[in-house]
């Protein structure tokens, strides 16, 4: 028995390993498409997996996945948008008229609505 619990509790983290694998893809694949530049990470201090905006300039920082940084500008920002509002209206639909249209399960939605791709201001320095 203690075996057993043992072995569904690292399925389990599997499981959620696997789906923040996902919904970390989702995010830098709707970047890419709206056209943010992936280079590796070396700025500190970038909220892990939150687009941060500073002077016109977005990023979008993922250490623990791809250890990398998106980045673009207002227009990679508007097109991020676009998708965004895309996606949400092609999400209504496919609750309006499929079986998973009330499951919050992000197996069922994560790529639909990726996270972190709210832009906040970037934080300042010593605070």
């Amino acid at each position: 028995m203690k075996h057993a619990l043992v072995a569904f509790a690292l399925l389990a983290l599997t499981g959620c390993a696997a789906i923040q694998g996902r919904t970390a893809a989702d995010s830098e694949e709707i970047l890419a498409q709206a056209g943010f530049q992936r280079h590796p990470l070396d700025e500190p201090g970038l909220p892990s997996r939150q687009l941060v905006e500073s002077a016109g300039t977005y990023k979008f920082a993922d250490p623990n996945f791809c250890n990398c940084v998106y980045t673009g500008g207002a227009k990679e920002y508007a097109e991020l948008q676009r998708l965004r509002a895309e996606r949400t209206a092609d999400r209504d639909w496919v609750t309006r008229h499929s079986l998973y249209g009330n499951s919050s399960d992000p197996i069922v939605w994560g790529a639909w609505k990726p996270e972190g791709l709210d832009a906040i201001n970037a934080p300042i320095a010593g605070k």
